[in-house]
């Protein structure tokens, strides 16, 4: 990866010729300290003057007037054009296809710009994921007094999904949502909650009163204290179901049984969704809906407990959500380097090994 040069594509804001430091250095040292296990502005300033030499001689950066301040720093991600770094990402990453892919979309509140005596984040945004390739195609805020239903439509127009497979909490399990996913050439794998109503109560009837001639997959897990037993229905002849022809390319039903034991105590849940796919095969279907907790596991757990998200207290402008986009680029790099170690371990062995680092923005 030529950093620097895909680095000058980010959109400069600031008056030209009246800036002491160039936008790629200053972006090219964020994100090299980030992936190095910085998790704040005067840390990444630390590094930055521990690490010149490096910074300059083997990634061409030119700090010409020395490594910026942690002041600096702030005040120029606050202000960077989220969608200018967005594009500059997509760009290092454009030869991925989604096609045959699963993609995960799911909602993230930064807990960090939670004020005080209040619940929710000021920032809340709704992510792209696919586990393949360890990588967030897309990221999209979620408007004040707005919610996710109206923000994941916008998200899907940014994407190039065809043929890809999209599985959603049931939030999105709204009709404009899934016309907007079928317009895409994609197939829908969806979640069903009872707030839908009469679909919900339709599809739970008629799935349970025809279980026993119903397709299924059946797993067990035993590990580390607890058992589970996950049995995956699938229901295709649903012309029954009166609701279907008000969801468009609905095809198959899907029911989700799940008896855990726990610490000695029993749990049992049932689950409902749609999907617009037409296979045959139960244990597929199975694999979408584990495969969907990917983007909890695999996205937000790691900038939750690795990056430390939650503590960022950049809480002004843009600030975190062009934090929240640098972090996902930097644990897609970590991500993509092959070592057999954890991302919380790359970070701290690139922060002491300048030529591990190198090697993860060269991978």
């Amino acid at each position: 990866m030529e950093l620097k040069k895909i680095l000058n594509k980010v959109a400069d804001f600031r008056v030209q010729g009246r800036c002491l430091h160039l936008l790629a250095d200053i972006l090219g040292l964020v994100l090299c300290g980030v992936i190095a296990d910085c998790d704040d502005f005067d840390e990444i300033a630390d590094y930055g003057k521990d690490n010149t030499a490096f910074l300059q001689q083997e990634l061409g950066l030119s700090f010409v007037n020395g490594i910026p301040s942690a002041d600096t720093l702030n005040r120029v991600i606050r202000h960077l054009d989220s969608h200018s770094l967005e594009q500059c990402f997509k760009a290092c990453v454009a030869g991925f296809s989604l096609a045959g892919k699963q993609v995960c979309i799911d909602g993230k509140e930064l807990r960090g710009t939670i004020p005080a005596g209040k619940k929710h984040a000021l920032v809340r945004m709704v992510n792209v994921w696919v586990e393949e390739h360890s990588l967030s195609f897309g990221q999209v805020a979620v408007e004040a007094k707005s919610n996710e239903i109206t923000t994941i439509p916008a998200l899907l127009d940014t994407l190039d999904c065809k043929g890809s497979i999209i599985t959603i909490d049931a939030i999105a399990c709204q009709q404009a949502i899934v016309e907007k996913i079928r317009d895409k050439q994609a197939h829908y794998v969806i979640a069903l909650k009872a707030n839908q109503g009469v679909l919900y109560e339709q599809v739970a009837h008629f799935m349970q009163i025809n279980k026993s001639a119903l397709a299924f997959n059946q797993q067990l897990d035993k590990a580390h204290g607890r058992g589970e037993e996950r049995r995956v229905y699938i229901a295709q002849c649903i012309d029954l179901v009166e609701e279907k022809e008000k969801w468009q390319d609905l095809h198959t039903l899907v029911m989700v049984e799940r008896k855990r034991i726990i610490a000695g105590k029993k749990q049992e849940q049932t689950l409902f969704y749609i999907s617009s796919l037409t296979d045959t095969d139960p244990a597929l279907y199975s694999r979408y809906i584990r495969g969907h907790w990917a983007i909890e596991n695999g996205l937000h757990w790691q900038l939750d407990v690795t990056f430390r998200e939650d503590e960022a207290k950049v809480r002004k402008d843009k600030g975190p959500i062009n934090l929240h986009l640098i972090r996902k680029w930097s644990l897609h790099l970590l991500k993509k380097e092959p070592s057999c170690v954890s991302v919380k371990r790359k970070r701290k062995k690139a922060n002491r090994d300048t030529n591990f680092l190198l090697a993860i923005l060269k991978t």
